[in-house]
């Protein structure tokens, strides 16, 4: 759909159903189609797959987020929200079914030749869901960029290591929040010490003199 055509759209539907000093807007999303930012009052659109779909996915997008701007942050994709957006018009699906998509440039392939795509380099190991259900590190997916092999995230190896036997890759994952560590990144903090203020999914957040440093797990060792 024409990009001017779906923000004129969303106005129209933001008016028809009473949000008033909402706007919108366009965002460079790839894996989803549109947002709500409830602390904005604003929905964008990915102009990405905007610019893919057609009007009536375009529409039942704009009605989803819509649906969440009227019950608000706290429901989710619960059945408070759902039966709102059916009562607008919206399909009350999680997200649009069938569509087209944008494809990541990393590029994953399992050993049966099943393929995936992210947009960012991955930090967790994974395997092949069409192979088996349930994680299998018979049917891990290697990744490459775009089709060649580049160094992975530090996190991505150690896990994969760890996994594989290496015990010694397990030693930033067990670290707890207060405990004084080293940063092993190579750069300007390289050598720092600090203290581990927080455990994020992937990183470290880290108190030093510099500041707090944000650290992938496998690039931080005990002190001591």
């Amino acid at each position: 759909m024409d990009l001017t055509e779906a923000l004129s759209l969303a106005r129209e539907l933001l008016r028809e159903h009473g949000l008033d000093g909402w706007t919108v807007g366009l965002d460079r999303a790839k894996a989803r189609a549109a947002a709500c930012h409830f602390r904005d009052r604003r929905i964008t659109l990915s102009s990405h797959l905007t610019a893919l779909h057609e009007q009536d996915e375009v529409r039942d997008s704009i009605l989803h987020e819509i649906a969440h701007a009227l019950v608000g942050a706290r429901h989710g994709h619960d059945e408070v929200w759902r039966a709102a957006a059916l009562a607008i018009g919206s399909s009350g699906t999680r997200c649009v079914e069938g569509g087209p998509a944008v494809s990541g440039n990393w590029w994953g392939t399992c050993r049966a030749g099943h393929r995936t795509t992210r947009h960012r380099r991955p930090e967790r190991v994974m395997t092949c869901a069409k192979c088996s259900p349930t994680f299998d590190l018979r049917h891990v997916i290697a990744w490459t960029y775009r089709g060649e092999e580049v160094p992975m995230h530090p996190n991505y190896v150690a896990e994969l290591e760890s996994l594989t036997g290496d015990r010694t890759a397990l030693v930033g994952r067990r670290l707890r929040v207060g405990q004084r560590v080293r940063v092993k990144a190579p750069g300007a903090f390289e050598g720092s010490v600090g203290t581990i203020v927080k455990r994020g999914r992937t990183r470290f957040h880290v108190r030093s003199t510099a500041g707090v440093l944000t650290v992938p797990f496998a690039l931080v060792e005990p002190t001591t």
